[in-house]
């Protein structure tokens, strides 16, 4: 990893022009990563572009420059980083600018990244991408603004689960603790991120709860966003972050699952597991990916036949094994 962090380092050295993605349907730790390279890039006096095919939630439009993310198509650059994204092609139609680009720098920590990049930064046991853009951005040399450190702030607690899942380690507080010494308030982002909900988030956070099933050993969960539940309730795919949690939540689930319809007949599935269990290769066998606690994937069919087949993945995949909580 020392090499290839290096070479970006160089690559950003020489080279003007730059354009810096990340995934669809971004969280956290794709915003705070991407908005906070953005950021430094433009202080060195490049050329820069931060583009997404959804944008930035409304829950991260607090962070500084999340205005100035594109969504529309642009030309191709010299360089352009993926950030916090595990294959090429979850980046949506992005994926076309940056596969004409000249050189492509892939920086991630899903275990099932595809290494698409000419220089991949990938390091599968980081809890959040944004502890390898943090080192990364301090390799270049340039002391962050508190906006920065903000949004860095954002990309690591966001993806470790407020500093409480497994992946958090003593290099990750530090790191926290480094950008709280630059400025960042730790409360105002989490009033920011956690208690300022829009209405429809709320509403449709209740029609999904009243869908959990639990099977009869209690060991899975799962809960259902439809599309009539968007209408029912004026809700947007954006205001269901964080949903998948709940299932996972309920006492004695090893594995929670989160079914989102997109389309009539598609859905986006998260999955959560509990300690000892790796969701990834369920979300593998659908051919999505992630982490051992946290993984999702995209399944057509109806409803009840979805929940089904995923059910059976985690099944086969995971057994009956108990997990070290007790589980």
């Amino acid at each position: 990893m020392t090499q290839a962090l290096q070479s970006i380092v160089d690559l950003i050295g020489t080279s003007r022009d730059f354009l810096v993605t990340s995934h669809i349907d971004p969280d956290g730790d794709a915003v705070g990563c991407q908005l906070a390279m953005y950021s430094v890039l433009k202080r060195l006096g490049k050329s820069v572009k931060a583009v997404s095919e959804d944008g930035v939630p409304p829950t991260y439009r607090f962070l500084d420059k999340a205005d100035e993310v594109l969504t529309s198509p642009v030309d191709a650059v010299e360089v352009a980083i993926v950030v916090d994204s595990g294959d090429l092609e979850r980046t949506g139609w992005v994926a076309d600018v940056v596969k004409r680009s000249k050189t492509i720098v892939n920086i991630d920590h899903h275990r099932s990244n595809t290494l698409f990049g000419h220089l991949n930064l990938v390091e599968k046991e980081v809890g959040a991408c944004g502890e390898i853009i943090y080192r990364l951005l301090t390799k270049l040399g340039v002391p962050f603004e508190r906006s920065e450190a903000e949004a860095l702030y954002v990309a690591i607690m966001s993806d470790t689960g407020c500093f409480r899942f497994p992946t958090t380690t003593a290099e990750t507080l530090s790191i926290g603790a480094h950008l709280i010494s630059l400025g960042v308030r730790p409360y105002h982002v989490a009033s920011e991120i956690y208690w300022k909900k829009p209405l429809g988030s709320l509403k449709i956070l209740g029609s999904a709860l009243s869908s959990i099933e639990v099977t009869s050993d209690g060991k899975v969960a799962t809960m259902d966003v439809t599309r009539h539940m968007y209408r029912e309730t004026g809700a947007t795919n954006m205001d269901t972050e964080g949903f998948a949690n709940y299932p996972r939540s309920i006492e004695g689930v090893a594995v929670g699952v989160l079914l989102r319809e997109t389309e009539e007949g598609h859905f986006r599935v998260s999955l959560r597991a509990a300690e000892g269990y790796d969701v990834d290769v369920v979300a593998r066998h659908f051919g999505g990916g992630g982490h051992t606690a946290a993984a999702g994937c995209r399944i057509d069919g109806g409803l009840e036949t979805v929940k089904a087949r995923v059910r059976e993945a985690i099944v086969a995949h995971l057994g009956n094994r108990n997990d070290p909580s007790g589980h």
